[in-house]
């Protein structure tokens, strides 16, 4: 489990160091912008077997995001907690290999960028064209997936290597 929390940890990390050097605006979005606590949430998932402590850990992870990244209360969480619902389907419906790991973290990310907009359409928070949202989810897909196969292959074989079971 201490693998899997160092791994989260990182990535959380990974979420303020890229968006420190690499600006966020809207109209010139860059290509290594993900959300990486996310990925990891998603490469994680496999690793445990009660699903009580992932459930926990996303709880937690959402809170902190939150806190540190957007300063809302609960939204994170909100939209964590449905992507942990989305997981918990794909889980049963998809194998997990390289390629469907991909397919999960594409949708999770999805999911989270087509919510946060749907809310700020509805709070009329700022008005955003639908086509930012295809230019958020086109560029954000390449670091997606790269961040994942790396992700997916470190940690493969580090538990395949040591430990060779799931959290309990």
């Amino acid at each position: 489990m201490i693998i899997i929390i160092i791994y989260m940890v990182i990535s959380f990390f990974l979420d303020s160091i890229i968006s420190n050097y690499i600006g966020f605006e809207l109209i010139n979005i860059s290509y290594l912008k993900t959300i990486y606590s996310l990925v990891a949430l998603v490469i994680s998932y496999n690793y445990f077997d009660n699903h009580k402590k992932y459930l926990y850990i996303t709880i937690v992870l959402g809170i902190l995001f939150d806190i540190v990244y957007t300063n809302t209360f609960m939204l994170n969480v909100f939209i964590f907690l449905i992507i942990y619902l989305l997981l918990s389907r794909l889980d049963y419906l998809i194998p997990n290999n390289i390629f469907t790991i991909n397919i999960k973290s594409l949708l999770c990310i999805y999911t989270y960028h087509i919510i946060t907009y749907i809310i700020l359409l509805i709070s009329h928070y700022n008005d955003y064209n639908i086509k930012i949202l295809f230019n958020i989810l086109l560029k954000s897909s390449i670091m997606t997936i790269i961040y994942t196969i790396i992700s997916y292959l470190l940690l493969n074989k580090i538990y395949s290597k040591f430990y060779n079971k799931k959290i309990k």
